[in-house]
């Protein structure tokens, strides 16, 4: 059932694309037949199966790791909940929402890139008549990839979109075990008390043990156009026992959120840690999407990496990537000029040009 509950502003990433959906809508439907596989950046190597017909993602891990015994989980590659779907964990958390669960795997295809690679898996769903793409986007010689997901109702109806991740990790610690060895590093802010960086147990941010699966999870957020005003957009989940860090950078100036808990595949037992990364939703920045037929979303980038090591080894990773990836041609860039911030250093906000002249004169005295 559509429940149109809010109207979502075009400005939110609701464009059409009627020849996306014509292409996709052209696939054929998944079947039992797909092998697991794996997809490998010069730096990263991503680990996928298919279950009755439905792709899902292993643990992601530095190129060249040695397999590890214990990476027996799995989970959605995707995570989406549309409106008027069940949802086993009674929308408590973004992970086991439908149809994302039930998501058919319809093949996939990789392109070369300027600087590097793109993988895209494609999954249909034919009870709300939705094609969805998950995008990876690698960049040679850093262990990072630029992940985003979109979504296109190919069917005749309006579908509503309640959340959709840019991005999913799995496998980040053992599912009844991660208190011991999971730690999390997110950095909070506050006004004039900015990057402030935390290490915090999982049950230390709210996702505590149960010997089950847990109804509660570690989490961070944000709220309209400040995306830092209580947290930088960006995260690392620590494992100490496989010495492997993950980190997130959600790429999005307005609303986003992530969260770290475990979650079920059968009797209540939890089998999986995962991480689900992605910009506004319904539940916690009240982004509702309405697709109408033709009609595609596509979720804010998110950059995910691993590495070898702790803290120090991923802010470096995330910063070469960074200077690859993220950083446009300038002739400033080049040319190295000076800048001087009056606002923090002396003015405070109250600029006249009584104030400036001195300073102006006192810059070019200096060179």
């Amino acid at each position: 059932m559509f429940i149109n509950r809010r109207k979502f502003l075009v400005s939110g990433g609701v464009t059409t694309v009627s020849a996306l959906a014509s292409r996709v809508s052209g696939l054929a439907f998944a079947s039992n037949s797909f092998e697991p596989f794996q997809w490998k950046t010069t730096d990263l190597m991503f680990a996928f199966e298919a279950t009755a017909g439905r792709l899902r993602q292993k643990r992601l891990v530095p190129a060249g790791a040695m397999t590890l015994g214990d990476d027996k989980s799995s989970g959605v590659e995707v995570a989406l909940q549309c409106s008027g779907e069940n949802s086993p964990d009674q929308g408590m958390k973004s992970c086991t929402g439908q149809p994302g669960a039930r998501l058919l795997f319809a093949g996939r295809r990789e392109e070369s890139t300027s600087g590097g690679k793109r993988l895209v898996c494609l999954h249909t769903d034919a009870n709300l008549n939705l094609s969805v793409e998950s995008v990876y986007e690698s960049f040679d010689g850093v262990p990072v990839v630029r992940r985003y997901s979109r979504v296109t109702n190919v069917g005749s109806s309006p579908v509503g979109i309640d959340f959709l991740s840019s991005a999913m990790l799995h496998g980040l610690a053992a599912p009844q075990e991660y208190d011991r060895e999971l730690r999390i590093h997110l950095a909070q802010n506050s006004w004039m008390a900015e990057g402030q960086w935390h290490t915090l147990r999982p049950s230390e941010m709210g996702f505590v043990e149960n010997e089950r699966t847990s109804w509660s999870e570690a989490q961070a957020g944000s709220i309209g156009s400040w995306s830092s005003e209580r947290y930088l957009p960006m995260a690392m989940a620590e494992n100490t026992r496989l010495g492997l860090t993950w980190f997130w950078q959600i790429e999005h100036n307005g609303s986003w959120y992530w969260e770290i808990s475990n979650v079920s595949a059968r009797d209540n037992n939890a089998d999986d840690v995962y991480a689900y990364l992605g910009g506004p939703d319904d539940l916690h920045s009240s982004a509702w999407k309405g697709l109408k037929p033709g009609e595609s979303y596509e979720t804010v980038p998110v950059a995910v990496g691993c590495v070898h090591g702790g803290f120090s080894d991923a802010v470096e990773a995330l910063t070469r990537y960074r200077r690859v990836a993220c950083q446009r041609p300038h002739k400033n860039n080049s040319q190295c000029p000076v800048i001087f911030n009056d606002y923090m250093n002396c003015l405070w906000g109250d600029p006249t040009e009584a104030k400036e002249l001195p300073m102006i004169a006192a810059a070019a005295k200096a060179g």
